[in-house]
């Protein structure tokens, strides 16, 4: 159920609703409000073509893809299949991305965020100044 507050701040987009996937990258699922699942989809096309890689690579990133509104009382409906793509069990955390929300396994989000304060210093340094492999920060 989502909370009220984020629903209250959702309500133009609730009517026209949503697309869900898992994520391609982590072990969650990703709500996309419906029109930016459509500017996702219209980039994905822009920068893909037809090749053999880039077939494989929309397959995967679209793994799972439904359509899903949310109920009068306010419950995002979920197939179990879905669901089950990344276990989901009871619990769940959701977590605010730039354009869409990602729902995790509470137990499996608590692991993934869990580090120490040297641990989330580094990824900060690494985030913050793009450094790639061998310390190359161009």
């Amino acid at each position: 159920m989502l909370p009220v507050s984020l629903r209250n701040q959702m309500a133009p987009m609730l009517s026209n609703g949503f697309f869900i996937k898992k994520s391609y990258y982590d072990e969650c699922l990703e709500l996309y409000p419906k029109h930016e699942w459509e500017s996702e989809v219209k980039k994905l096309n822009e920068k893909l073509g037809d090749s053999r890689k880039d077939r494989e690579f929309k397959r995967k990133f679209t793994s799972g893809l439904r359509q899903v509104e949310i109920d009068a009382a306010g419950r995002l409906l979920i197939p179990k299949d879905v669901i089950g793509l990344v276990d989901i069990k009871k619990d769940v955390v959701l977590s605010p991305m730039d354009r869409h929300l990602e729902i995790w396994d509470k137990a499996t989000y608590d692991g993934d965020v869990e580090s120490s304060p040297e641990e989330r210093e580094q990824l900060a340094y690494e985030v913050k100044y793009a450094e790639k492999p061998g310390g190359d920060v161009s």
